[in-house]
């Protein structure tokens, strides 16, 4: 097979993934291995540059680390699982970005895949709402909130939020004309349906999305005004005409967190105290990936009976607590190159067509990888699929914006 099939297999294997990430990890995860694979047949044809970036050499350490944390840990097996092949979530990063170099002309074909899946679960998720079972007869798993095709996965505002900012970039790309209008249309189609799944994590990343991304679009004020005061008008429509909805949002957010005398919840707030005991007592690599679920109940670390999880909601926490205070820094270091990429964009006088997009990625990325939210398991294969999608199309744009003249 010669080296233009192969990357041309390789990016027909991308665009299944949008799709794919609705079923699960499963055939995602397939996806991801296979791409990786073929990513070994024709890297060297590329600039090795990518290699020596500095968030690509933070990612590769913090995999370095996680790895000897996981031997070092008391359940060697256990642990080594989520990270000796977490590699292939940086390399399946690299090979996104690859990929869409050498196919340039044919990303319309992700945005138009992106924009359907975007309307059919606009369409989808009302119907759910108002019947109670979906277009494929997948019934409602929890009565206040909406899952669509993810069934009991409640994770519909999850998977919108991560793919909003990559649609909104595309388009920019493929319809500059009317880019404005589609955008506006678009922020409705995607609100609603987050705004169903009653995810609060994900209605707030939407909302930060939707501001920071109009912010950054070439447009008058006055029109950019209009747009968010919209937005927001439908918002607080839904949101005081769906009490149900409202109570789990709102009224629950309250009342968990005893007025905000908790940080987000009390739950929340035992998993992050269980998580820098931990730490405390495990300071320099921490007790391993995973590993998090086996110590939460040890009487020295257990607060009450809602502290012990999983993993601790927080990615600053987990990180201190499974990979010590060297995973920690690492995953700084690459979080504050983001932020610096970002200041950099804000203050470069450089101009052209992959500005705007890359604002974007940008905004997604530093979003994704927010030291402060609420989040889910930074080893989780679901998660981190979707975020090194992002994460390579951010490469991709950031190479094509380099490179390209004002």
């Amino acid at each position: 097979m010669s080296l233009e099939k192969i990357i041309k297999f390789n990016f027909n294997l991308l665009l299944l993934l949008p799709v794919a990430l609705i079923s699960g990890p499963m055939i995602s995860d397939f996806i991801v291995i296979l791409s990786c694979l073929l990513f070994f047949f024709y890297f060297k044809f590329f600039s090795i540059e990518i290699f020596k970036t500095k968030n690509i050499y933070a990612l590769f350490f913090l995999w370095l680390l996680s790895s000897l944390s996981s031997f070092f840990s008391t359940d060697f097996f256990f642990s080594i699982k989520s990270s000796l092949f977490y590699v292939r979530i940086i390399v399946f990063s690299l090979a996104v970005y690859s990929v869409f170099l050498f196919n340039e002309k044919k990303l319309n074909l992700f945005f138009y895949i992106i924009l359907s899946i975007f309307i059919i679960l606009f369409i989808d998720s009302n119907f759910q709402k108002y019947f109670g079972y979906n277009l494929v007869g997948i019934e409602l798993s929890n009565n206040v909130r909406i899952s669509s095709f993810f069934g009991n996965e409640l994770i519909l505002g999850s998977y919108l939020v991560k793919l909003y900012p990559i649609l909104v970039a595309f388009m920019y790309l493929i319809k500059p004309k009317r880019f404005f209008s589609y955008f506006f249309i678009t922020s409705i189609i995607t609100l609603i349906p987050v705004f169903y799944s009653a995810e609060k994590t994900a209605i707030i990343v939407f909302l930060l999305e939707f501001l920071f991304i109009t912010f950054f679009i070439d447009k008058n004020i006055k029109a950019k005004i209009i747009v968010i005061l919209s937005l927001f008008f439908i918002f607080l429509f839904m949101f005081y005409s769906n009490s149900k909805i409202k109570n789990r949002i709102y009224d629950q957010m309250i009342s968990n967190s005893a007025n905000f005398k908790y940080l987000y919840t009390r739950v929340h707030t035992e998993h992050y105290i269980s998580g820098l005991k931990i730490f405390v007592d495990h300071p320099i690599i921490g007790i391993g990936p995973k590993m998090f679920r086996k110590y939460c109940n040890n009487k020295e670390y257990k607060i009450s009976e809602f502290s012990c999880t999983t993993h601790p909601h927080n990615y600053s926490i987990q990180l201190l607590a499974e990979t010590g205070i060297l995973g920690f820094l690492i995953y700084i270091y690459f979080y504050f190159y983001l932020l610096f990429d970002f200041a950099k964009l804000l203050f470069q006088a450089k101009d052209n067509k992959y500005k705007f997009p890359l604002y974007s990625l940008l905004i997604l990325n530093l979003i994704n990888f927010m030291p402060l939210f609420p989040s889910g398991n930074f080893f989780n294969n679901w998660l981190s699929i979707s975020y090194s999608f992002g994460f390579g199309v951010y490469l991709f744009m950031k190479k094509k914006y380099d490179n390209a003249h004002d």
